[in-house]
């Protein structure tokens, strides 16, 4: 789904990185004075910002969730990136294919910026939609990390091949490990659908198929998929 406009940002991490972002525009804090007392010095640097305290169980009922942690941010939705932004020193991306659990993108999107990941594109066609619960699970990262909607994922890596990046899959049935790749090339890792895994279009264009090797049982055969990022981006960046 594309990018939709987000009204509210909650969780405490998600929230204080987006007053953090100066490319946010901040509208309104809600917020507990319990938060706004431990977390004084990051709402100074926001000025002309109207801060409304309430209790947790008002703020429960002015998001319906009992996530929030005890703030609330209203913010305008952060400006469209496209393919030709992504810069020409970044050395390692992600692609996602067909992702839908947020738990899971905001987890990578997390685990992306932890290892230096400064870009994620995705599909347009059934993909995640941003909102705050993915927002929330990345942890602030989501204000550090580009996200990239593309409608074909086959003419982006098309395009990330003339920018001389190496395609990478990661496929439960490839026999080649990650250290099979070589270090020193410029790399797109794609993770696959939790269910139906990467499309085979996109397989038959990755230059490298690698697989995590796990004990395998009758009851699974694969990580979770942000398991399998964490690892994969680990192993590349250590090299």
């Amino acid at each position: 789904m594309s990018v939709k406009e987000t009204n509210f940002i909650f969780g405490l991490h998600s929230s204080l990185g987006a007053i953090l972002n100066k490319n946010r525009t901040i509208k309104k804090i809600v917020c507990t004075a319990e938060v706004y007392e431990k977390n004084k010095i990051f709402f100074e640097k926001v000025k002309n910002i109207k801060i409304k305290i309430l209790n947790r169980k008002q703020i429960d009922l002015l998001t319906a969730e009992k996530v929030h942690q005890g703030i609330v941010v209203y913010c305008e939705k952060l400006s469209n990136k496209t393919i030709t932004d992504i810069k020409k020193e970044e050395d390692l991306i992600i692609i996602l294919d067909s992702l839908n659990d947020t738990q899971n993108v905001g987890a990578i999107i997390r685990t992306a910026y932890a290892f230096g990941i400064e870009t994620i594109i995705y599909s347009k066609h059934s993909s995640f939609e941003i909102n705050p619960f993915l927002i929330k699970s990345a942890s602030g990262a989501f204000e550090k990390v580009k996200l990239i909607e593309v409608i074909n994922l086959n003419k982006a890596i098309n395009f990330l091949k003339k920018k001389n990046f190496w395609i990478v899959c990661l496929d439960k049935d490839s026999e080649n490990e990650i250290s099979s790749v070589p270090s020193d090339l410029k790399k797109a890792v794609i993770l696959g659908s939790e269910s139906k895994g990467i499309k085979k279009l996109l397989l038959e264009n990755c230059d490298f198929r690698i697989s995590i090797k796990i004990k395998k049982s009758e009851i699974f055969d694969s990580l979770n998929v942000s398991n399998a990022a964490a690892i994969t981006l680990y192993e590349f960046r250590k090299k």
